[in-house]
């Protein structure tokens, strides 16, 4: 899963959409837009542009957090962080979307998927710097015991990088989500392409 820079608002105008063309070139992937940083309406036209790019490779497009705009641009689905409106309020009012959601731990996520999430995300499973605030990385026993407490795809994210995707994958997790590997557009499916070939070792 390709994760957003969430920095569009800023210097990084422009990335999600290259990273969207250089994603014809890869093998399927879901790309989650996640900019906090910029108003609806400009989340709206960035959707835009991305979903017909996406789909044309393939690939799955999901919008964080606003399913009220994944519905109107004709995203595949929704992003749903913990803090966010719950899922099955979700599903009522847009039964059509996948809906994902991110966990910390075994109780949110057998609850997340009780409510009826589709995938999750857990993490961060590795030390990385834009979770240090939040306290340590939780490591490879934690994401295995999340994934063995749930029966949907859980990916691991948080520190990830292509030689770590391997001992994700073993310990139970469905694939990987990352931000900082795929920023270089020019070697984005090249990563992606390393990423698999470790994931499939």
């Amino acid at each position: 899963m390709v994760v957003s820079s969430g920095v569009e608002h800023l210097s990084n105008r422009g990335l999600a959409v290259a990273q969207s063309e250089a994603l014809a070139g890869s093998v399927p992937v879901i790309f989650q837009l996640r900019e906090k940083g910029l108003e609806a309406g400009a989340v709206h036209s960035l959707c835009l542009q991305l979903s017909p790019l996406i789909k044309a490779s393939g690939s799955l497009l999901m919008l964080n957090e606003r399913f009220d705009i994944a519905l109107a641009t004709g995203a595949d689905g929704v992003h749903l962080p913990e803090s966010a409106c719950p899922c099955d309020i979700v599903r009522k009012a847009a039964p059509g979307l996948i809906a994902g959601g991110s966990v910390h731990g075994k109780a949110t996520a057998v609850e997340a998927a009780r409510a009826g999430i589709d995938y999750l995300l857990f993490g961060p499973v590795f030390p990385t710097p834009s979770k240090e605030a939040f306290g340590p990385s939780q490591g490879l026993d934690a994401l295995q015991e999340v994934c063995r407490s749930v029966s949907i795809p859980v990916f691991a994210v948080g520190g990830i990088t292509p030689e770590k995707a391997y001992a994700c994958i073993e310990n139970g997790a469905y694939g990987i989500a990352a931000l900082g590997p795929f920023l270089d557009t020019g070697a984005l499916c090249a990563t992606i392409n390393r990423f698999q070939s470790f994931i499939d070792l």
